[in-house]
């Protein structure tokens, strides 16, 4: 009885102890949030303003373009990253992270140094089947000029989904930075 108290409460710290280092990796990112930002709040948040608004379409505090070639060129026009989230109707980790993560007022504020593109896997298998996605929720990042920058598969914590961007947007900086950078 003594030895299965000690485990419980060895793992209760241990819990703990991984409650807190997430926490603190959270404030972190928050604290880095200036770090390889691309472009200002007031110019991404023109960016769909001139695009038509059956295009348009949110998930919790993000708004989503439903057309990848009209995401690609504005990305291009821009000089944005692009952030692909490939999702379904009956992916309930989709719904999840639509509910949770997409609400974090982190990740919405980082989206919008990206043009994001919403993918429908039923209605349109050939998108999901250019980018070899096969599994929802798929978050893929490119740069401007189609190069990917990063890629999440399955639901993803608002945690996992800022750290995953602002890593898509450090590989981006670095790209347009770089002078071995393909164009």
């Amino acid at each position: 009885m003594l030895a299965g108290n000690l485990n419980r409460n060895r793992s209760d710290r241990q819990t703990l102890r991984l409650g807190v280092v997430s926490l603190l990796a959270y404030w972190a990112l928050l604290l880095c949030l200036g770090c390889g930002h691309v472009g200002s709040d007031s110019e991404a948040q023109g960016t769909l303003e001139s695009i038509q608004p059956q295009l348009v379409t949110s998930r919790g505090e993000i708004h989503f373009l439903r057309d990848l070639e009209t995401g690609r060129s504005l990305a291009a026009e821009k000089g944005l990253p692009c952030l692909l989230f490939f999702t379904a109707d009956w992916c309930t980790y989709c719904h999840d992270m639509e509910e949770t993560a997409f609400t974090d007022p982190v990740v919405a504020r980082m989206s919008k140094s990206f043009v994001c593109v919403l993918v429908d896997a039923d209605q349109e298998k050939e998108v999901c089947k250019q980018f070899s996605v096969s599994g929802y929720p798929t978050i893929q990042f490119l740069s401007s000029q189609g190069r990917v920058l990063n890629r999440l598969v399955g639901r993803q914590s608002a945690t996992e989904l800022a750290a995953g961007m602002q890593a898509a947007l450090k590989r981006f900086a670095w790209l347009n930075d770089s002078p071995t950078q393909l164009r």
